[in-house]
């Protein structure tokens, strides 16, 4: 299976999302934007998409954590590492402890480090965001880049 190429990095979907301009290569030109994140999400599921089609029947997105790899966002537990299946015990609570989460907008949480996982069914979300009894940590992708 081929891998998918991104063919901006990180850095220049960073600058071009957060001025809201852009610019391109090989010849002159100009161009700007709204900074409305379309680009940004372009690249967020270029990162999903191979992950979705291995384990679809979960719910895959992204989940920040410390450096260490420990919860920070109002969670607790021990350090992710990929191939690490978390559960809990119910009842399934969006935004309450009894909840692994998930988003498919991490720029809006705080984090050093940015993975991939799988929440299995049930899920439940607001769009944005999701939880569930339990997750699989699919992909480490390191330092996070915003």
């Amino acid at each position: 299976m081929d891998k998918p190429t991104l063919e901006l990095t990180r850095e220049e979907v960073n600058r071009s999302v957060d001025s809201g301009y852009g610019y391109g290569y090989g010849g002159d030109g100009s161009g700007s934007g709204d900074g409305s994140g379309e680009e940004m999400q372009i690249y967020f599921e270029a990162l999903l998409s191979p992950h979705k089609k291995l384990v679809p029947a979960m719910k895959v997105c992204f989940w920040r954590s410390n450096g260490d790899g420990t919860p920070c966002n109002g969670g607790n537990g021990k350090a992710a590492f990929v191939g690490k299946v978390e559960e809990i015990q119910g009842p399934l609570k969006l935004c309450s402890p009894n909840a692994l989460h998930g988003t498919l907008s991490p720029k809006e949480w705080k984090g050093e480090r940015l993975w991939i996982v799988g929440l299995h069914k049930p899920v439940v979300g607001d769009g944005s965001k999701f939880g569930s009894l339990k997750r699989t940590i699919l992909a480490d992708l390191g330092k996070c880049p915003f």
